[in-house]
């Protein structure tokens, strides 16, 4: 087995942390917008849980969904995909803090005191974490069906459901923890909402990386070191914002300039109407289609890319070329 097989790329490790900050992000924006517009009553309704959850919920789906478009600085996308990951982190965070809290309640008042009972502490805090699985669940669905890919749908909504209970668990246990020593509630809220948020991010592109088909990765040119992920049937390849991998700054590269279709197990690059010198695997010119295989360089204007599959083993050397594949 290769070194690439056993450990995660460097690639991997990058967008792990990304989208670990930006959820980090989002929950601290989502208690930030919770301590401005929530009521200031201690009197807990469901209204104000509907409320809490919308903030918390839509801020952290906005950043962890968006935050690919934001790495490629893609305004445009950024609006939509924030948009989709606001409705459906909001709708996962409204109904997790409702079966939070209603949770913690019967907890309470069934067996009593949490400060009592470890068993109780440690149910509580479980209970937290199974709650908060619907935020982290809505918000890694955001994300597949932002993209419009089943793959990134699957992937992503096991990723945020694994992120949303462990988040979960990590802020329930802070909370309690911080309440039951007498420290500031706030604090404890904010520092939970920022280590859930970074749960659900870091969990979703775990579990993404792991399961991806195949990546293309920069050699060249824009975001040189950045890695793509293959996870829909036809990813669309060129400088347009709306690209599902935007290449800027080379006027070379055509705004639709080529697709990577999936077909079952294969690849296959099509060639758009972008001229054939300017499209190339293997230096070869690709003129209409051609299968892709693991390692093949693909050139699109100045920008290289490499093409990687998850399950490669045995790589053939860099100096293949395509042969009578392309056509």
């Amino acid at each position: 087995m290769s070194f690439r097989a056993e450990f995660p790329s460097m690639a991997l490790v990058t967008r792990i942390y990304f989208n670990a900050v930006y959820g980090g992000l989002g929950g601290l924006l989502g208690w930030m917008l919770f301590s401005i517009f929530a009521s200031k009553t201690d009197e807990i309704t469901w209204t104000r849980l509907v409320v809490d959850g919308l903030l918390v919920g839509g801020s952290i789906g906005a950043l962890v969904v968006s935050v690919e478009a934001l790495r490629d600085r893609s305004w445009l996308r950024f609006v939509r995909l924030a948009c989709v990951g606001i409705l459906l982190g909001g709708l996962g965070g409204a109904l997790g803090m409702c079966l939070a809290e209603s949770t913690n309640y019967l907890l309470v008042s069934r067996m009593g005191a949490i400060r009592e009972s470890a068993f109780l502490f440690l149910l509580t805090v479980l209970a937290r974490g199974l709650s908060f699985t619907l935020l982290g669940l809505f918000v890694g669905a955001s994300e597949g069906l932002a993209a419009r890919s089943q793959g990134k749908f699957s992937y992503g909504t096991l990723g945020g459901a694994l992120g949303g209970f462990v988040g979960g668990c990590l802020f329930g246990l802070i909370y309690l923890l911080t309440l039951q020593s007498g420290g500031e509630a706030s604090f404890a809220g904010a520092a939970g909402l920022v280590i859930m948020g970074a749960s659900i991010g870091s969990l979703s592109a775990l579990v993404q990386g792991v399961f991806q088909p195949a990546s293309v990765k920069v050699l060249r040119g824009w975001q040189e070191g950045r890695e793509y992920p293959l996870e829909k049937i036809d990813t669309r390849v060129g400088r347009d914002e709306s690209a599902d991998i935007a290449l800027f700054r080379d006027m070379k590269v055509e705004k639709q300039h080529v697709i990577i279709q999936r077909e079952g197990e294969r690849f296959l690059l099509l060639n758009t109407g972008a001229p054939p010198e300017f499209t190339r695997v293997n230096d070869s010119p690709v003129p209409h289609l051609i299968e892709l295989h693991d390692n093949d360089k693909i050139q699109l204007g100045n920008v290289l890319l490499r093409f990687q599959r998850r399950e490669a083993r045995n790589r053939p050397r860099p100096g293949r070329t395509p042969g009578p594949q392309a056509r």
